[in-house]
């Protein structure tokens, strides 16, 4: 009997201990199944599936989009009937020879050309280089837009304006302008060009 004893006692330890471990693996098991659902958060990647899962809250875009009414007409867009009318009156005089105090068909100077432009579009302007330089508003060259004026200094003097353009075009590359020259006569020329680009003094708005 007394070497029973200690066995039973031993088995007995053994049966609980494995009913003891087999509880708690139980306990375990059924905790994590109860919480798997919470501990990772929902995620919701479109608009529908939020609507759904919150139908409470309201849903905005994170940035506001601009739409074709909210954006700023460009430059080209924005130029008035009478510069259009004075732009198509200026280069329809191309080909046309250059003659100094000229303002026809038969010979055309760079003020000249302005002045008619205009006076034909329905507006009366200076008709020297000096005079529209006079009474134009000075502008920097990055604000020029289609129907301002750009003035030249192509004499000895490179101080005094002789010579005038108008620009009939503006790209983020290019800056074009009609003009009469003294030996080519009417003609479309760009900011490009070296000599006028060494010749320019300042661009002008007419008020």
């Amino acid at each position: 009997m007394l070497i029973l004893i200690p066995l039973s006692r031993k088995r007995i330890y053994k049966t609980t201990l494995k009913r003891t471990i087999l509880a708690l693996f139980t306990i375990l098991l059924l905790v994590g199944n109860g919480s798997c659902k919470s501990s990772k958060p929902r995620v919701v990647t479109t608009k529908k599936g939020a609507a759904k899962h919150r139908p409470g809250r309201v849903y905005k875009p994170s940035r506001t989009v601009k739409t074709s009414k909210d954006v700023v007409m460009s430059t080209n867009e924005n130029t008035s009937a009478l510069i259009k009318s004075a732009i198509k009156v200026a280069l329809s005089y191309k080909g046309t020879r250059y003659k100094y105090g000229g303002s026809s068909r038969s010979g055309m100077d760079c003020s000249g050309l302005i002045h008619v432009s205009f006076k034909e579009a329905g507006k009366s302007v200076p008709r020297t280089s000096a005079s529209l330089f006079d009474a134009a508003q000075l502008i920097n060259f990055n604000q020029i837009q289609k129907g301002d004026l750009l003035f030249f200094a192509t004499g000895k003097n490179k101080s005094k304006v002789n010579h005038v353009g108008l620009v009939v075009n503006k790209t983020p590359a290019e800056v074009s302008f009609v003009h009469a020259s003294s030996s080519r006569g009417v003609m479309v020329s760009t900011m490009n060009e070296a000599y006028w680009l060494k010749a320019y003094l300042s661009a002008g708005r007419l008020k």
